[in-house]
């Protein structure tokens, strides 16, 4: 009696009627959302600050080829997982209901640690690699030389997420129109980008770098790296080539993770597998070719010593916008209008990354207040714009406060080991989806038919865990076997980057009993789905 009185109460504290929130995203607007954080121009530039400087003499076409089909898993199993169960907190819902609630919140939390982490990194490269080469092409070079700074990032940073709160405070339809036009200028520019390398050559290449750097300012570059240390093996290009993949998979992620914000989807079932197949395809085409033209164009060379000397020797680099692609424009052509349109197409693929970054965040922790694990309040959605506006604000103030800590302290010396770890716990939600058509078979068979689909009797969702299950594992194998992706492995820099992951277990378990001394009992949220 006593416990049938404790579960009315409990349910009656935990469910209500409808989240507010109303399903607006077409597959193109979820599609937009997948492909802005996957981000082609902003995947290619980090590919090749780091890449050739990690492992010289890679092929990073090849790298992307060989992360291809690890990627497709981790989609499949992602845009499944969406559709059997569509509700806001992606893997928050899947793993809390397939394994363990405590397991759920603490791979949604790393995650939405990572995530802020990168809206915080994107704002600052915002200002130092995107907007200074804009300013330097419209001739403002003084100001294009501040804006590169850090207390100019800092500064920036400000009305950069005022601007990202009101734009949400509006709205998704708001979002979703702003998305659609930064897309449109995005596009506009990255084409030209490589359009402009595609119908040049190298030779071209030199002669606009010379042309400004002063004469064999080109080959000066790579003698420099040389004397700095930078040496190419080529007996290690192949293995090389093969543990550059870490990269490519670090520039495909982000395609997949519509499922966070899954409860405002039309048609998810079917929008979630379109936007996040039409996605990756898209993204590995250009990734691919892209990489091969950049190479062509710039010469391999060329960008190993750049990277280099990033890296290891940046006062010795003396470029006057840095070693970013992004702000080659200037040596590749001597047309004003070519090197504005391509300076704008990068400046607003920077800014189209925050907006579903932005929206992640915001979503996971509408899932947690839903849960009660923390307050209420943050899930509050305006009844006009039907957006969580308390949860944005407080995103914002989470994203500024990261770019304080990183731009004024040394806190990512300490996260050396962040990508082996974010395998790891993608390797959590692997076993998630292999186990949950056995162990929530009760939301398992009420899937769409896709999702109930097998293969030799075996569910395509835990087919799709399996090999998710030994891609994240391959990447762990390289994250910490190969200590110069981000320092050496050791205790301290590995409970560092699991500190996130492991802090989210107190995180849950102080509201979890303070409702059960309430009466209240946490786990029967976990029961069944969420509301829509």
């Amino acid at each position: 009696m006593e416990a049938a009185k404790q579960s009315k109460v409990s349910r009656a504290f935990f469910v209500r009627e409808a989240t507010g929130l109303v399903r607006e995203l077409s597959w193109f607007d979820t599609f937009l959302c997948g492909f802005g954080i996957l981000n082609v121009g902003l995947g290619l530039v980090q590919a090749f600050a780091y890449a050739p400087y990690v492992f010289p003499g890679s092929n990073i076409a090849l790298a992307f080829v060989i992360a291809l089909p690890g990627a497709f898993f981790i989609g499949l199993l992602n845009s499944l997982f969406t559709a059997a169960m569509p509700r806001s907190g992606g893997d928050y819902v899947w793993v809390s209901r397939s394994i363990y609630p405590v397991v759920g919140f603490a791979v949604n939390f790393f995650v939405t640690f990572s995530v802020i982490a990168a809206a915080a990194v994107n704002i600052w490269y915002l200002a130092s690699n995107f907007l200074a080469p804009a300013f330097y092409v419209f001739g403002l070079k003084d100001v294009a030389a501040w804006v590169a700074t850090g207390p100019a990032a800092i500064i920036l940073g400000i009305p950069a997420i005022l601007l990202l709160i009101l734009i949400f405070s509006l709205g998704l339809n708001t979002v979703r129109r702003v998305m659609l036009v930064l897309f449109l200028i995005t596009g506009v520019g990255t084409l030209l980008w490589l359009l402009i390398m595609a119908l040049g050559n190298n030779n071209g290449f030199i002669a606009g770098f010379n042309g400004l750097m002063g004469a064999n300012a080109y080959q000066g570059m790579i003698q420099t790296a040389k004397e700095a240390g930078r040496t190419v093996d080529p007996a290690q290009s192949g293995r090389y080539s093969f543990y550059a993949m870490i990269y490519a998979f670090q520039m495909y992620s982000g395609f997949q993770m519509i499922g966070y914000f899954a409860g405002e989807i039309k048609r998810v079932s079917k929008s979630a597998i379109q936007a996040i197949m039409v996605a990756l395809a898209a993204g590995a085409l250009f990734f691919i070719i892209g990489a091969l033209v950049v190479v062509r164009y710039f010469g391999n060379e060329f960008l190993g010593a750049v990277a280099f000397l990033a890296n290891s020797a940046p006062d010795k680099l003396n470029l006057p916008l840095g070693a970013y692609l992004s702000s080659f424009t200037i040596f590749m052509t001597t047309n004003p209008l070519l090197r504005i349109i391509v300076s704008l197409g990068f400046l607003a693929t920077i800014i189209w990354i925050l907006l579903p970054q932005m929206l992640i965040v915001t979503r996971n922790m509408f899932a947690w207040s839903f849960d009660r694990l923390i307050p209420s309040w943050i899930a509050q959605v305006n009844e006009r714009t039907h957006s969580p506006i308390i949860a944005t604000i407080i995103a914002g103030v989470l994203i500024y406060v990261m770019l304080l800590v990183t731009l004024l302290t040394k806190f990512w010396a300490y996260l050396v080991n962040l990508a082996g770890v974010g395998a790891l716990v993608g390797m959590v939600v692997a076993a998630a989806a292999i186990i949950f058509p056995y162990r929530r078979k009760d939301i398992f068979d009420k899937a769409p038919s896709l999702v109930r689909k097998t293969i030799f009797g075996v569910p395509l969702l835990t087919w799709a865990g399996i090999f998710t299950l030994i891609t994240q594992g391959l990447v762990v194998y390289v994250a910490f076997t190969t200590p110069s992706i981000g320092g050496a492995v050791s205790m301290g820099s590995l409970l560092a980057s699991l500190a996130m992951f492991i802090i989210a277990f107190p995180l849950y378990l102080i509201p979890y009993y303070i409702n059960k001394k309430r009466g209240l009992d946490n786990s029967l949220a976990y029961k069944e789905l969420p509301p829509e």
